[in-house]
C-alpha cells in the first residue's frame, strides 16, 4: 500500500458536504472509500464559494501563515487535486465540537521539513494537513480511514507523515513517508506485523515482521515500533 498520492480524501467528505454532519454516527458504521475525483469533481466545482479576486487580500499569495489563516478564514480555498482542479473551502467542511465526524483546527508545525509550518485540520481518521507553496494551500495528506488513519512522528531528525492500520485483526502497519517540502518525498518504508492465522488476533514469535520490506524478528519489530512510532 503506497502513500505517494497523499491527498485521496474519503467518501466520507463528499457525503458530509453533501449532507452536513450526521449526528452520533458510530465510527463503525463508516466505510473507508476513496474519493472518486472522476464522479466527484463536478459536485465539489459547484459547491465552491471561491471568493472573486478582488475582495481577497494580495498579500497572502507570497506568505504561508497568511495563506493558511486565508483559508482557515473561508477566503481562499485549499487543493485536493490539482489535476482534477478539485478544491475545497473551510466552511464547506462539516463543524461540530460534539462530533468526532466533524473538523476544527489544529496545531500549525513543520510537517514536511521545508522550515515552514504547515496547518493540521483535525477531523476522521486523523483529518488532513495543509501546505502553503506557490501562492496555494493544498491537501497533502489526510486520513484514509480505519485501515490509513493519519498521524504524524519524530525520527531520525525529521518528521515523518504516518498512516496507519492498527484496529483490524491480523494486521498492525505503519507507512511512513518522509517529505523535503509538500510535493518532494526523500524516503518512504513500511513497518509492519502480520498474524493473519492468530486465534486470539494476537502476534507472537512466530508471526511475519517486516521493516523496508526486509523480515525482521518480533523483538526488532517492537524495538523499531517504540523508536519510531512512540510506543
Amino acid at each position: 500500500m503506497k502513500y505517494k498520492n497523499l491527498v485521496k480524501i474519503v467518501l466520507l467528505m463528499s457525503l458530509f458536504l453533501l449532507t452536513g454532519c450526521e449526528k452520533n454516527q458510530k465510527e463503525t458504521d463508516l466505510e473507508e472509500i476513496e474519493f472518486d475525483f472522476a464522479t466527484t469533481s463536478e459536485t465539489a466545482s459547484k459547491q465552491e464559494t471561491i471568493l472573486p479576486t478582488s475582495e481577497l487580500d494580495t498579500t497572502i499569495t507570497s506568505d504561508s501563515e497568511a495563506l493558511l489563516d486565508a483559508f482557515l478564514a473561508s477566503k481562499i480555498p485549499a487543493v485536493i487535486n490539482n489535476e482534477h482542479d478539485v478544491t475545497i473551502m473551510f466552511d464547506q467542511l462539516p463543524h461540530d465540537e460534539e462530533d468526532w465526524s466533524c473538523y476544527s483546527v489544529g496545531e500549525r508545525i513543520d510537517l514536511d521539513n521545508d522550515g515552514e509550518d504547515e496547518q493540521i485540520v483535525d477531523g476522521p481518521y486523523g483529518g488532513m494537513f495543509l501546505d502553503a507553496r506557490d501562492g496555494k494551500v493544498y491537501v497533502f495528506a489526510s486520513g484514509e480511514g480505519t485501515a490509513g488513519v493519519l498521524t504524524y512522528t519524530q525520527y531520525d531528525n525529521a518528521v515523518w507523515i504516518v498512516h496507519r492500520d492498527t484496529t483490524h485483526a491480523g494486521r498492525q502497519v505503519y507507512w511512513l513517508t518522509k517529505y523535503d517540502g509538500g510535493e518532494t518525498i526523500v524516503d518512504e518504508f513500511t513497518l509492519a506485523a502480520e498474524y493473519w492465522d492468530s486465534p486470539d488476533s494476537k502476534y507472537d514469535e512466530n508471526s511475519d515482521f517486516t521493516y523496508r520490506d526486509e523480515k525482521i524478528t518480533m523483538k526488532e519489530y517492537e524495538a523499531l515500533r517504540k523508536e519510531i512510532i512512540g510506543w
